[in-house]
């Protein structure tokens, strides 16, 4: 068995990811008073696609797609696929990436989510139907996530780092190795 810490960055971002979306929830909860609504997945397929090796970012991309789903109303699996395929091409885009560039991340992340967003936005008037009041809200909380994401998405990153650091695992250095 394998006892490097690099070899557990996926559980490290499975429990990480776990705890956002508790927490994500529980903002969603409060935001729902005024009918507003945070979706910051984009983010959580990501980070693994852009520093996780391919095995790891794909464990932990299915576990957080699995727990995402518990949460909603509709089947466990059902936002499995568009993660795994956004996460697999941006895995293979990320050569192209400058990583010296801290906005880069950021369009990334919000090009993601936007994605993201409209494939769960389509799944959801699919299945309740839509409406104008579906509509306007949806852009509402389309515009409201990108740019929370946009003023925080670098944070994030950087702390998804910091927290494998303390684990004494850097991704920044396994990627330069990488290349």
């Amino acid at each position: 068995m394998d006892k490097n810490p690099e070899s557990y960055q996926w559980l490290i971002l499975f429990i990480l990811y776990g705890i956002a979306l508790i927490l994500l929830s529980q903002l969603n909860q409060s935001l729902a008073t005024v009918s507003l609504f945070l979706f910051v997945n984009g983010l959580l397929v990501s980070f693994p696609a852009l520093f996780l090796p391919l095995g790891q970012g794909i464990a932990a991309v299915f576990l957080f797609s699995i727990f995402y789903d518990s949460g909603e109303s509709w089947n466990i699996g059902v936002s499995l696929f568009p993660n795994l395929v956004t996460f697999t091409a941006l895995y293979y885009l990320r050569d192209r990436i400058q990583y010296d560039n801290r906005r880069a991340y950021k369009m990334v992340v919000l090009i993601v989510n936007l994605i993201l967003y409209i494939y769960y936005t389509i799944l959801a008037g699919n299945t309740y139907g839509v409406t104008s009041q579906f509509v306007f809200l949806n852009l509402l909380h389309l515009l409201v996530s990108e740019f929370v994401l946009f003023l925080i998405a670098g944070l994030l990153i950087s702390y998804q780092k910091d927290v494998l650091r303390m684990f004494n695992i850097d991704v920044d250095a396994s990627l330069r190795a990488a290349k």
